[in-house]
């Protein structure tokens, strides 16, 4: 469980989801996915998709390159997310049916990794 603060005012209800949800680089947040059990995934996009607007709303007031620690992992939750949104949405499933294991793809970046 996450020490409590470490997200801005207003986002307590996430929380509980820093630890293990707030992950730097999407590779981080797809092995994260991939690797959770489906019930961990739509708890956390339970908590999360409610907020995910405000959240956006929230920090559309900093620059993405200056955020302070809060926020960054707010940010990052943000993303995480999205990644969830997969799972529960689309495959209905923590894994994605008919992809190439994931060890078999490497995942390149350029620029800010988010």
């Amino acid at each position: 469980m996450a020490n409590v603060g470490e997200l801005p005012a207003g986002f307590a209800a996430l929380e509980p989801f820093v630890n293990e949800w707030a992950l730097a680089t999407s590779a981080e947040r797809l092995h994260k996915r991939m690797h959770s059990d489906m019930a961990d995934v739509q708890s956390f996009y339970a908590a999360a998709l409610p907020l995910l607007e405000p959240a956006l709303r929230y920090l559309d007031e900093f620059e993405l390159s200056e955020l302070p620690n809060r926020e960054r992992k707010l940010y990052w939750l943000t993303l995480a997310c999205a990644e969830a949104a997969l799972s529960v949405e689309v495959y209905r499933s923590a894994t994605l049916p008919l992809a190439p294991e994931a060890s078999r793809f490497r995942v390149t970046y350029s620029g800010m990794d988010g």
